[in-house]
């Protein structure tokens, strides 16, 4: 990549599979920091939600870890629910010197439901509370200006249109 360091703001709501995609970026070479590992790494169940009054730490650490990555290409994962808190990377990667890249995974539903019940049976998925899930959704404002994949789509479609993108 020749125009700089880039930071995709990958972002959708639980379930739409923005883990998959980050893991697949990161195959093709991107560095990965996500919101809710820092959170597990911070002694926090996930499955409950994590208090309001804790996230400026896990984004102060993700600030960290995006900035001293050195990585052409870091890929922040978590549900950016709102307009403000994408707008907060995108001011980031702007003071950083890095280009950036809002990918929205769209998901109806339906599918998010059919993925939530699976997530049970995966040993190494975590299934959020009824209580935490509907805060979540019920806060998530869809981005309006955004490389808009459909959550149906494979990650290999999904991979290829990023990089496209890029």
């Amino acid at each position: 990549m020749t125009d700089g360091p880039l930071l995709i703001v990958l972002t959708g709501l639980p379930y739409c599979g923005k883990t998959t995609l980050a893991r697949a970026l990161e195959q093709e070479g991107a560095t990965v920091v996500e919101l809710d590992h820092i959170n597990r790494e911070r002694g926090f169940r996930i499955e409950d939600g994590v208090p309001m009054a804790e996230w400026p730490e896990t984004i102060r650490q993700a600030e960290v870890r995006i900035a001293q990555s050195g990585a052409e290409v870091v890929v922040l994962s978590w549900v950016n629910p709102s307009e403000r808190d994408r707008q907060r990377w995108r001011d980031f990667a702007s003071a950083r010197g890095m280009r950036h890249l809002v990918v929205y995974l769209a998901a109806d539903q339906e599918l998010l439901d059919a993925r939530r019940s699976a997530a049970v049976a995966a040993p190494d998925r975590h299934m959020l509370s009824d209580k935490v899930l509907q805060r979540v959704q019920r806060r998530f404002q869809p981005p309006t200006d955004a490389l808009v994949l459909d959550a149906t789509w494979s990650t290999r479609k999904q991979a290829e249109l990023v990089t496209a993108a890029l």
